[in-house]
């Protein structure tokens, strides 16, 4: 009696798809690819988020008529947005960016040779003008950095960089 064995039996078909996806698992965790695609889509979400404080701030300062500023966090992890007053500032929000995102630095547009470290607020005027130009620099854990510029005199607020 001769058997046809043309086919696979259930059992010869799992063990074969299970050693495949054994070998794709072992392999997939070691490329950073996707840690490093969604590292930079959350650096993209938290610039658009930065900037639409900015806007908040700029729009509040024109109809309400006072002055507001973003003060950064010593460890630059984060920035406070403040209504300044006469005994003490009060804290409209905190923001604490995410795990892994800081802001690298703030550039100055009057001494754009010197990285303003020293400079950790930026002021809005009632007609929503900042104090001056300057760049804020966001940056991840993988040292992909978005630049938001502000624009002097209008205050226009836009993204720059390698996103």
């Amino acid at each position: 009696m001769k058997l046809n064995n043309k086919g696979l039996t259930l059992i010869e078909l799992i063990t074969v798809l299970s050693i495949f996806s054994l070998f794709i698992l072992i392999s997939f965790p070691s490329t950073n690819f996707f840690k490093s695609s969604t590292s930079q889509f959350r650096l993209k979400i938290l610039a658009y988020d930065v900037i639409n404080d900015i806007r908040y701030i700029q729009q509040k300062s024109i109809f309400e008529n006072e002055s507001l500023n973003i003060e950064l966090f010593e460890d630059n992890t984060g920035y406070f947005i403040n209504k300044p007053g006469n005994l003490m500032n009060t804290r409209i929000k905190i923001k604490k960016l995410p795990k892994g995102m800081y802001i690298y630095k703030l550039i100055d547009k009057d001494n754009p040779f010197k990285d303003s470290i020293n400079k950790k607020t930026i002021y809005f005027s009632n007609l929503g003008a900042p104090n001056g130009g300057c760049t804020i620099v966001l940056q991840n854990d993988l040292n992909r950095q978005i630049n938001i510029t502000i624009l002097p005199a209008t205050g226009r607020t836009m993204i720059k960089g390698d996103y």
